[in-house]
C-alpha cells in the first residue's frame, strides 16, 4: 500500500470516528413506533397503563398472555374472565376467531382496542369500520368522548398528534350499544358530527367490547393532562376477570431472540458495531483495489420505450382512432390514481371521487368533471379530434394540481 493511500485510510477513520463521537452524543430522538408492549416506555408503548390496570385489578386479577389465543383457550378452555387486545391491528385467522367467540359465548368477555379489527369479526356483528377524512382541514387530531352522562366531561379529550382514526360507520342499531363517539378536531373542542368508536354488543352469554383508538392507552395519552381519566372511564365497562393481557398480538416485542440485540440496544455499542463494519469495508475496499482486473466498458443498450411509444401513438392519431386512445387514457389515469395517489379504483362512487380530490388537491367538482368526460367519451361510438384534446387537457390540468 502507497503512503498516499495510507494517509487517506487515516483520515477517513478520523472523519469517522468523530462523526460517531458526535451521533453518541446526540439526544436521543423520540420514538413515535406503535409498540403497545406493557414493557415500553416509549410514547406509544402501554407501561403505563398496563401498571395502572394491574394496580385497580390486583396482580392476581391481570394474567399475561404470550401465545395465540387458539393455543391458550385450547389449553384453558375452563378460563373465564376479559380477554384484553390492544394494538394497532388485531386480526385473528378463521379457527382462532371461532375459538375466540365460543369462548366469549360461554360467558366470558372480549376487549379489542385498535384502528384495524378483523374483518371477519366485523362482518359477525354486522358492524362496518371506516377512517375520518378530513377534507377542508389538513389537521387530523381526533376528539374523545364517552356518551353515558355519568362519564361524560364538560370538553372532550383532545389528542394533539395528527393520526389516522378509525369509526364504525355502520352498527347494528337494534344489537349494539355506543359507548364513545370521536370527531376530527375542527378549532373547537366540541364534538359536533359524532362518529362511533367504542360499542358494546352481546355475544352469547359474554359480551364484545370493540375500540378504535388504542392510543388511548399509550403512555403520550395516559400522561398528558387529565387524558388518563378517558382510558379509566372506558374501562368502566369491563366486568369479567380475571383481565387476560394479550401480548401476542403487538407490533413491538416483549422478548428478544436476536444475539445482536444487547449489542444494538446500547447506542455506544450500536456505533462501534457499526465503525468496525465500516472499518472492514474499507479494507475491502483498498485491499482489492490493487488486485483486481480493470473491468471492460460495456454500453447498456438504450431505452427506446418513450419513442416507441410516441410511435404507436402518433399512428392512432392519424389513424383517427381517437375512441382507442380515450380508452388508454382512462387506464393510465386509473393507474396513477391507484400508484400515485393510493385510492382504489375498483369502485368509483362519491367516496371514491372526494378521496381522489382530497389527495389531489383538485375541487371535488374538477374532479368529478373528469370522470364525467371519461364516462362520456366510453358511451360515445365515436369521438372527435377536439372531444379527444379536451380530454387531454382535463387530465393535464389534473395533474398539474396535484
Amino acid at each position: 500500500m502507497s503512503k498516499k493511500s495510507k494517509i487517506f485510510i487515516i483520515v477517513i477513520v478520523v472523519a469517522i470516528g468523530l462523526l460517531t463521537f458526535l451521533e453518541a452524543n446526540e439526544p436521543e430522538p423520540v420514538n413515535w413506533f406503535p409498540s403497545y408492549a406493557k414493557t415500553d416506555k416509549i410514547p406509544l408503548g402501554t407501561f403505563v397503563s398496563y401498571n395502572l390496570i394491574k394496580e385497580a385489578f390486583t396482580d392476581e386479577k391481570v394474567k399475561d398472555i404470550n401465545q395465540p389465543p387458539y393455543e391458550f383457550l385450547t389449553d384453558n378452555d375452563t378460563i373465564s374472565g376479559t380477554y384484553f387486545f390492544v394494538n394497532g391491528t388485531v386480526n385473528f385467522d378463521k379457527d382462532e376467531l371461532n375459538k375466540v367467540l365460543n369462548w366469549v359465548d360461554k360467558g366470558n368477555t372480549l376487549f379489542i382496542s385498535a384502528k384495524t379489527i378483523e374483518e371477519k369479526l366485523l362482518d359477525t356483528l354486522q358492524l362496518e369500520a371506516e377512517n375520518l377524512i378530513s377534507v377542508n382541514n389538513i389537521t387530523t387530531k381526533p376528539l374523545l368522548e364517552l356518551v353515558n352522562k355519568n362519564l361524560k366531561v364538560d370538553l372532550p379529550y383532545l389528542y394533539d398528534r395528527d393520526i389516522y382514526n378509525s369509526y364504525f360507520k355502520t352498527i347494528d342499531t337494534l344489537k349494539t350499544t355506543v359507548l364513545g363517539i370521536t370527531e376530527l378536531y375542527k378549532d373547537t373542542l366540541q364534538i359536533q358530527s359524532p362518529k362511533v368508536n367504542y360499542i358494546q354488543q352481546p355475544f352469547g352469554n359474554g359480551v364484545i367490547l370493540l375500540h378504535t383508538f388504542p392510543e388511548a392507552f399509550g403512555n403520550y395519552f395516559m400522561l398528558k393532562a387529565k387524558n388518563f381519566e378517558y382510558t379509566q372511564n372506558a374501562l368502566t365497562y369491563i366486568k369479567g376477570k380475571p383481565i387476560l393481557w394479550d401480548n401476542y398480538y403487538k407490533a413491538g416485542k416483549t422478548f428478544y431472540t436476536s444475539p445482536l440485540f444487547l449489542l444494538l440496544s446500547n447506542r455506544y455499542l450500536k456505533w462501534a458495531y457499526y465503525f468496525v463494519l465500516i472499518a472492514a469495508v474499507l479494507l475491502v475496499i483498498f485491499e482489492g483495489k490493487r488486485k483486481q482486473r480493470s473491468i471492460p466498458i460495456i454500453n447498456p443498450l438504450k431505452n427506446q420505450t418513450l419513442a416507441f411509444t410516441r410511435t404507436i401513438s402518433g399512428m392512432y392519431f392519424e389513424k383517427e382512432k381517437h375512441k382507442e386512445i380515450a380508452k388508454k387514457q382512462n387506464l393510465l389515469f386509473l393507474e396513477y390514481v391507484r400508484n400515485t395517489l393510493r385510492v382504489p379504483t375498483n369502485n368509483i362512487d362519491e367516496k371514491t371521487i372526494i378521496d381522489i380530490a382530497a389527495r389531489s388537491n383538485n375541487t371535488i367538482e374538477d374532479t368529478k368533471e373528469l370522470f364525467n368526460s371519461f364516462n362520456t367519451l366510453h358511451n360515445t361510438p365515436k369521438i372527435e379530434k377536439e372531444q379527444l384534446i379536451r380530454l387531454y387537457q382535463l387530465i393535464k390540468e389534473f395533474k398539474s394540481r396535484s
